[in-house]
């Protein structure tokens, strides 16, 4: 299973982009999100945080560093990390359920909970070694 197509991993609801999930997000990133974003100009240090074992999205000011309250949009939306396109499915460790903090929660189908509940799980623990593999890769 590879991260190589993002839009795979969308959660097809009705997301009226709010950007409620954007403020003070703990978002995990995947290495193969941090090369997309490399990709685009932003260096690492820009939009990425290591903390801990894991490397999440930069906060600044109170949202994500991708984030643009004044418009309201995600400045990299459609390159958006993993885990952005996963929301509102999040993973307790347990299992997948459906983040009632999203507006539109009550909008996911079932179907698309269990298409994509193992990847919310895998992505957690892929997550939780991205500082290794970065290391591995790149000396982070």
């Amino acid at each position: 299973m590879s991260w190589r197509d993002p839009s795979y991993f969308e959660v097809k609801f009705k997301c009226i982009k709010c950007g409620i999930c954007c403020l003070n997000t703990q978002m995990e990133l995947l290495p193969e999100d941090i090369e997309r974003i490399e990709g685009l100009g932003y260096k690492f240090n820009e939009f990425a945080v290591v903390d801990g074992d894991v490397v999440r999205l930069r906060n600044v000011d109170g949202h994500c560093f991708f984030y643009d309250p004044k418009r309201a949009v995600c400045k990299i939306y459609e390159h958006r990390p993993i885990g952005c396109r996963l929301y509102p499915l999040v993973y307790d460790g347990r299992e997948v359920y459906v983040d009632k903090t999203c507006p539109t929660w009550n909008t996911v189908p079932r179907r698309e909970i269990d298409r994509l509940a193992p990847y919310v799980a895998k992505f957690v623990r892929d997550a939780q070694n991205a500082k290794i593999v970065l290391k591995l890769r790149k000396g982070l």
